[in-house]
């Protein structure tokens, strides 16, 4: 048996090598967490833990032939497959679908205020202020 982690290792065109989609899909049910038994009987390797993704090459998310099925990154399933099937958005669209454009255009313009504080800005004096206690507290515990 081959670990998956090592299997993901290899080019992306050996581990798609046994893919044949002129072959059906096959919609047996369950989820990419169930088709990914599938897959790794289907090619001896193990059943990765952490991040190995089980990408489908038809597109086809409820597919569980294993001859659609293969070990891949986030990259290769996320983004290039994504723009393959059209499933790919910018991080600025999903934006815009969640908030509306105008609030979109708002954080893109003052990524700051929507993130907190960023290292190397000034502290305000009430924030100052605060550590300074803490700091007078912590060591007044101690005696």
């Amino acid at each position: 048996m081959i670990d998956a982690k090592e299997w993901l290792s290899s080019p992306r065109e050996e581990r798609q090598a046994h893919l044949n989609l002129d072959a059906s899909c096959l919609e047996r049910g369950g989820n990419s967490t169930n088709h990914r038994g599938v897959l790794a009987q289907y090619l001896d390797t193990s059943i990765p833990a952490g991040r190995v993704i089980l990408a489908h090459a038809c597109g086809n998310r409820d597919c569980s032939n294993p001859l659609h099925l293969y070990w891949a990154t986030d990259k290769e399933n996320i983004v290039e497959d994504g723009k393959k099937f059209g499933t790919w958005k910018h991080p600025f669209q999903r934006r815009v679908e969640k908030l509306g454009y105008t609030e979109a255009c708002k954080q893109q313009a003052n990524p700051s205020k929507n993130a907190g504080r960023k290292k190397g800005s000034k502290l305000t004096e009430e924030h100052k202020e605060n550590i300074r206690q803490a700091i007078i507290k912590k060591y007044s515990e101690k005696k």
